[in-house]
């Protein structure tokens, strides 16, 4: 299609400014119209970037974790209004950090009870244990450093660790884009008896033929991943994925699988289009709750920024619901980006998929996403 030639360009430009490599596939229906594959998956072996390449898929994991819960909705084994202590106890006493206008910090017995809704939607109050710089991210960090010193670094481990911490505001007050997930995948592997790993195996990867997809690459596909190259005035350079991705117990929900654009294609078009070679994940209906806005208006202000302008958040995923905000695509298109430039955007009503990767830091998703939406919508819209 001749409009779509524009995103050769812009795939070019990519390689050029960024890093080496890139994969993008768009669809229509179930008809691939656009594949571009440019650049090199490693400059330094001159290995091609194609559809194989296996990428760290980072928070791109979220819609595919998001959907593998959701089929536990459906069987009744949760509510998204569950208070997650039915499942994880230590919840049941739950308290929150609390900020006195003099700047003084109390920890106060938590006033709302943390849904398995929150846990989804990031407004449950739990942060991330990166060591940033506020009080129950510097705690949640600490109780994770000590698990993963001790081997014990596990879902259940670590959701059990969130609970002793206090939440940084009242659940479903604010949005804080964090771990939250990682308690979801938690609560599946309570429900099931199986690791997260497991669970999505045989409910996701192996229906759809997602024969590339893991949280632990086996040692006999490492030679097809993706190097990560860091971006500098002076130019990229090939580099490791930070050690938490390589946690030897810790399946995270929230960024830790790789896989490749092959295999991201399937779901998202099971996802798009309700099946996917006559598999279905989940009913429309479903598909529909997931990317319904869930933020209040304080949580969607701290949500939306310029990327994610005309967008709410809903299961783990971002919801289109205005265009105005400088977007040509639907109310309701649907997805989700990973911290090292993968993408994905699944419209039900136009049924139009886009799946995009590369890898890098920064990851230039302020640039490149948003031109690839609007070259494709303004030819297939």
């Amino acid at each position: 299609m001749e409009k779509l030639s524009s995103l050769d360009g812009l795939l070019e430009e990519v390689i050029i400014k960024g890093p080496a490599g890139a994969g993008l596939r768009v669809f229509k229906g179930t008809d691939l119209v656009y594949e571009g594959f440019v650049g090199y998956a490693s400059e330094q072996k001159k290995t091609p970037f194609d559809g194989k390449t296996i990428c760290q898929l980072a928070s791109m994991t979220k819609p595919i974790a998001s959907a593998a819960c959701m089929q536990l909705y459906e069987k009744g084994k949760f509510l998204l209004t569950d208070p997650v202590s039915m499942f994880i106890p230590e919840f049941g006493k739950h308290e929150v950090f609390k900020y006195s206008p003099r700047g003084d910090i109390t920890v106060e017995p938590a006033k709302n009870v943390v849904t398995v809704g929150h846990t989804f939607d990031m407004t449950s109050g739990i942060t991330v244990n990166w060591h940033w710089k506020n009080p129950n991210s510097e705690a949640l960090s600490d109780l994770s450093d000590k698990l993963e010193a001790e081997g014990k670094y596990t879902l259940q481990e670590f959701a059990k660790a969130a609970a002793s911490v206090p939440g940084a505001f009242e659940a479903g007050e604010h949005y804080y884009y964090g771990q939250s997930l990682d308690i979801t995948a938690a609560i599946a592997e309570i429900i099931t008896g199986m690791t997260f790993g497991e669970y999505l195996s045989r409910n996701v990867f192996e229906p759809l033929g997602m024969t590339d997809t893991y949280f632990h690459v086996p040692e006999e596909k490492k030679d097809r991943v993706s190097p990560l190259y860091f971006l500098s005035p002076e130019g990229r350079k090939e580099g490791e994925f930070p050690p938490i991705f390589y946690t030897p117990h810790y399946e995270s929900a929230c960024g830790g699988l790789f896989g490749t654009v092959d295999d991201y294609c399937r779901f998202a078009l099971a996802m798009t289009l309700g099946e996917y070679n006559g598999v279905r994940l989940l009913s429309d209906n479903t598909i529909r709750l997931m990317a319904m806005n869930r933020l209040c208006p304080q949580a969607l202000s701290e949500f939306e920024d310029a990327y994610l302008a005309g967008y709410g958040y809903g299961l783990a995923v971002r919801t289109r619901m205005r265009s105005e905000a400088g977007s040509n695509t639907s109310i309701g298109e649907f997805g989700w980006t990973g911290g090292f430039g993968s993408w994905v955007l699944m419209d039900p009503e136009k049924k139009i998929t886009i799946v995009y990767a590369h890898q890098s830091i920064p990851n230039m998703e302020e640039y490149v996403h948003p031109r690839i939406r609007n070259i494709v919508y303004s030819a297939l819209g």
